[in-house]
């Protein structure tokens, strides 16, 4: 009976698991050999049933592997479409610049985008200059939310939203920024923010 190589199984499991973390799916028993760089199918079959046999991984019904249940999680494709300004409005910006694979759970339920965070009026809710914002999509907003908002259709910015009577007010969390007021009909809620991250 052969004997099989521990490094080369735990090689296999990682690849596996990778693989499922980075695609949703389990890899096919021909994609684990070319990953692993594995001499043939039946090596890469001796390691499967090894590591089935461990408990580390399960089958479908039809024999291949099974996806691990923590990769089960539905994403979403939320579009990062430009900048938006955390200081003074700046033209609106709608470049379509990349899509990014979001866990449902994370950002709840609903359409968003994705915003570059540009400015330094939001530093006292933890939103600092090229943070990447995520927004969900609506034209209406409670006192308090942060929101992205278009200003006269021109200018976008990301505020706290205060309406006071007949105006709002945008209001900066940085008191070196004053904040903007506006009648109604001159503001347009995009969205509201639900996440923010940023890279190191």
């Amino acid at each position: 009976m052969q004997v099989m190589n521990k490094d080369i199984i735990n090689s296999v499991l990682a690849c596996i698991k990778e693989y499922q973390l980075d695609t949703g799916r389990s890899p096919s028993y021909r994609e684990i050999m070319r990953l692993c760089r594995l001499p043939s199918i039946g090596q890469v079959q001796r390691c499967v049933k090894v590591l089935k046999e461990q408990g580390e991984l399960d089958s479908e019904a039809d024999g291949s592997i099974a996806l691990d249940d923590r990769f089960l999680t539905k994403h979403k494709a939320v579009p990062l479409v430009g900048t938006i300004a955390c200081g003074s409005p700046i033209d609106a910006i709608e470049n379509y610049e990349n899509v990014y694979r979001l866990p449902e759970e994370l950002v709840g339920r609903g359409e968003h985008f994705m915003l570059h965070a540009k400015g330094d009026s939001m530093t006292g809710v933890g939103i600092y200059d090229g943070d990447m914002l995520i927004i969900r999509m609506q034209s209406s907003a409670n006192k308090g939310d942060i929101v992205a908002a278009m200003i006269d259709e021109e200018d976008a910015t990301i505020k706290t939203f205060r309406p006071q009577g007949d105006s709002i007010t945008l209001q900066a969390e940085n008191p070196n920024y004053k904040d903007i007021i506006v009648t109604p009909n001159r503001c347009r809620i995009l969205g509201v923010l639900v996440g923010s991250f940023r890279k190191y």
